[in-house]
């Protein structure tokens, strides 16, 4: 009987690879897990009478015996408490019992240093006096407690020590290439915003340029980036076709559903080559969706999609330019074409450079998103492969979301925009 696959985001897997572990093996490790409940309840009885005994300390102006000089002692208590209690597992393993076990016995000698100056304290109300013995009388028994819970909990590690290393050692092996993925979506995230600033320093010196010319305050180089931006969907789309082969690409969009044309396979490879093409003019793509604007459909159609983008990817971003995002390029490129087929010579040539720069980044940005997905690609298989041959279970890792622009609808089509970071473009 074949397995149920798990479709699980690459952002949540380490989290549920800990429910998948618990599920395994937490009836394996029910002696250990408590011996831990233990420890952590009795923790947690300290702290609570440790806040109460500062509550009583702070708020008490009549005492004697230095007991407002005790409130260090109780925080300390209060930290140390804290510190033990943070990052629990939802499964337990071996290098968890190592940084939670060892260090127990000098948390428990610290304790007990800062606890004992508190037995001395004396309170002249009579009422406050009760209440600070109950909390003292609470924590002396929970001190009590803690060195026979601490050589229960080691002794029962002992026990299921095969365990808890199997635990760990997968674990470890899943955990290298995730948080390595993870630093590349970390540098795509800064690669991204470092574009947004390209942008919007074009717009800024763009606007100058045809400020001085006109004497004017144009509002075009704005739309200009804004149109710039929305397009990113179909640049990495474009680039998605290149790395994949053009040849299986075109099969497919000639394959039904889509049954595009000769001449439709013709106007899409040629937009793939303007939007890719080095030293690209930003200026001259903007024309040429303004002659041909069919392809730009068909390469971000939700077929074309389904078949660059890794298996379970997030596609928000594409679905979302098919929605919206397409629209207002199509709003915005007869605007923008008006203008560039009247711009003079000498200050077309200057303006081009400056958005050559900014595609330049673009194809920049591209590269390294295209490192990312295959990295995705590489690690996908391997988790795959290491979850069934040592969990057997079926599990996917989805691609998450590989934009950080988000839309913007609350603004017109043609003077706002589609992402949160353009507003300010031209700021």
């Amino acid at each position: 009987m074949a397995m149920t696959v798990q479709r699980v985001s690459f952002l949540d897997f380490p989290w549920v690879l800990d429910y998948i572990l618990a599920t395994r093996f937490n009836c394996s490790l029910k002696q250990i897990r408590h011996a831990v409940c233990s420890i952590v309840l009795t923790l947690r009885t300290i702290l609570s009478a440790a806040v109460e005994l500062g509550i009583l300390v702070s708020q008490d102006a009549d005492t004697i015996d230095g007991a407002i000089s005790a409130k260090p002692f109780i925080d300390n208590m209060i930290h140390v408490i804290t510190e033990c209690l943070q990052n629990f597992p939802l499964c337990l393993d071996s290098e968890f019992f190592h940084s939670f076990l060892e260090p127990l016995p000098s948390h428990l000698r610290f304790l007990c240093g800062n606890f004992h100056p508190l037995t001395h304290m004396k309170f002249e109300d009579s009422a406050k006096e009760k209440a600070f013995e109950a909390q003292t009388k609470a924590i002396t028994q929970a001190l009590s407690e803690l060195p026979s819970q601490c050589s229960n909990l080691e002794l029962y590690m002992s026990s299921q020590e095969p365990v808890l290393k199997q635990i760990q050692l997968i674990k470890e092996h899943l955990r290298a290439p995730l948080w390595m993925l993870m630093h590349d979506f970390r540098s795509l995230h800064g690669e991204e915003k470092m574009l947004v600033e390209d942008v919007r320093e074009a717009v800024r010196v763009v606007t100058e340029l045809q400020a001085r010319e006109t004497r004017e305050c144009p509002v075009w180089p704005q739309v200009m980036g804004e149109t710039l931006l929305l397009l990113l969907p179909l640049w990495k789309l474009s680039a998605l076709a290149v790395a994949k082969g053009q040849d299986a690409f075109m099969r497919m969009v000639a394959a039904p559903p889509l049954d595009a044309n000769l001449g439709a396979q013709r106007l899409l490879q040629r937009l793939i080559e303007v939007l890719l093409q080095d030293k690209a003019d930003f200026l001259d793509i903007a024309l040429w969706f303004a002659t041909e604007p069919s392809s730009a459909a068909l390469l971000s159609s939700g077929e074309a999609v389904e078949f660059l983008l890794p298996e379970a990817a997030n596609d928000e971003e594409f679905s979302q330019f098919r929605k919206d995002g397409l629209m207002r390029v199509q709003e915005n490129i007869p605007l923008l074409q008006n203008h560039i087929i009247r711009l003079p010579k000498h200050l077309r040539a200057m303006i081009s450079a400056h958005w050559r720069k900014v595609v330049d980044e673009v194809h920049h940005y591209l590269q390294l998103y295209l490192r990312v997905i295959e990295a995705f690609n590489e690690v996908q298989k391997e988790v795959r492969t290491f979850v069934h041959n040592h969990l057997f279970i079926e599990v996917t890792l989805g691609l998450p979301l590989m934009t950080w622009l988000a839309p913007d609808s609350s603004r017109p089509p043609l003077c706002a925009s589609w992402h949160r970071t353009l507003p300010a473009l031209a700021a």
